[in-house]
């Protein structure tokens, strides 16, 4: 990396940390919540994460219970979710509202597909797949929503429930890909047709799911299960392995319903900003603009003109993740994330804040030193140029920012 890139990186986070603490120390407080039910009905809702992703089923079950007033069944698919973060997720959730219940089902995805192997370097854990076990794992559903951890919702689960499906399986929106050759690249793993309006392939981030249909279907669990693992030898599992199982299983058997984009907002916030924002185009690829309105054009997405009032979902896909950055992963001159104060609002409200916040500022912070002897011999040409530091001397902590050799030092209070 050159020292100037190094610069920029350095003059980039702390643009990000502005941003950041701005946005932390202007959250608004939680509105007063009335305790009474809508109805009767309960709403079965499956999660599924790893212990490190338990602050995120904290703050996705969160913003679901802040934003209705109907009894939600939390079935949480847990690969090794400790104890003690099972205790904070269910304090977190009762915290909001006493109208919940909550069920841990224990998985081994190691030994459930140990057929699959995934890319070394993608993003994506075999845990993801426990979502096909469902069947087997929880027998008695009738039907459920299945969601990914990294979203918030924004209105009331019930709209998304109350969706007729019109005598199919899945609910779904199609995924809205920034790039139309990753959207083919998927596609061809799933082994799906050439022609896109053949079939939308959907994303599995957000699906309402009638599993009285899918045994009406296919015969019972067990056979759901097999049909499944049948699917596994036909396709490349190696990126996306549920998703692409899904998207084969569903082409084959009658597609999907496809749902209103304000149930699974995805790239959507991207490609209204860079056609807002013509000037944007001088600082990255050009051709990401006419990818989305390539991908919109097949999609035929006629409500995306339309999606001005606040959606119901919002699904930090792929990189967008306000845990990890504010800028969009392609390009650091677009401000910051839709909805990141949004995700930051509903982390507030779960015992994992603190967690979820020193992991942001951990991905842009530099080292912690020891003693400043250590810190001033240490400093490259480039951090003495521009750097962000901790520093700590004793039981004294610091903040030092360097600019072109001149140290600033700004003392941090103790908690």
């Amino acid at each position: 990396m050159t020292t100037n890139s190094i610069v920029l990186k350095e003059i980039q986070n702390q643009k990000e940390l502005t941003f950041f603490f701005n946005t932390i120390n202007s959250l608004p407080e939680p509105k007063k919540r009335s305790d009474k039910l809508d109805s009767n009905e309960k709403i079965p809702v499956i999660l599924s994460a790893d212990d490190n992703y338990s602050c995120f089923v904290s703050t996705t079950g969160c913003s679901i219970l802040y934003n209705t007033n109907s009894f939600i069944e939390f079935y949480v698919l847990s690969e090794g979710i400790s104890d003690k973060n099972k205790e904070l997720i269910r304090q977190s959730f009762a915290n909001i509202t006493p109208h919940f219940s909550l069920e841990f089902v224990e998985c081994d995805s190691e030994k459930d597909f140990s057929k699959i192997n995934i890319l070394k370097d993608y993003h994506v854990k075999l845990n993801t797949c426990n979502r096909l076990l469902v069947p087997k794992l929880i027998p008695n559903l009738k039907r459920a929503i299945y969601l990914d951890v990294d979203l918030i919702f924004l209105d009331d689960i019930k709209k998304l429930w109350d969706e007729d499906l019109d005598g199919h399986i899945f609910g779904c929106v199609p995924l809205l890909h920034e790039t139309f050759n990753t959207l083919m690249y998927l596609r061809n793993k799933a082994k799906l047709p050439d022609n896109v309006k053949d079939y939308y392939y959907l994303n599995s981030g957000v699906m309402l799911i009638d599993y009285d249909k899918w045994r009406e279907k296919i015969g019972n669990n067990k056979k759901i299960i097999e049909n499944l693992f049948d699917i596994i030898g036909r396709v490349d599992c190696t990126t996306l392995p549920d998703e692409i199982i899904l998207n084969k299983f569903a082409y084959e058997n009658g597609g999907y319903k496809r749902l209103d984009l304000k149930y699974n907002t995805q790239g959507v916030y991207i490609y209204e900003y860079l056609k807002r924002n013509k000037k944007l185009l001088l600082n990255v690829d050009k051709g990401i603009l006419s990818q989305f309105e390539k991908s919109i054009s097949y999609f035929n997405f006629e409500d995306i003109e339309q999606l001005k009032e606040a959606p119901v979902v919002h699904h930090f896909y792929g990189s967008e993740k306000p845990w990890n950055n504010v800028r969009i992963h392609f390009s650091p001159s677009i401000p910051s994330l839709n909805h990141f104060s949004d995700f930051w609002f509903y982390a507030k409200m779960t015992p994992f804040f603190t967690e979820i916040e020193k992991g942001f500022l951990e991905k842009h912070m530099y080292n912690v030193y020891d003693v400043e002897e250590k810190f001033d011999n240490e400093l490259t040409l480039s951090e003495k140029i521009f750097s962000i530091k901790n520093l700590h001397n004793g039981d004294k902590s610091y903040k030092v920012i360097t600019i072109l050799g001149l140290k600033i030092k700004f003392k941090k209070k103790n908690k």
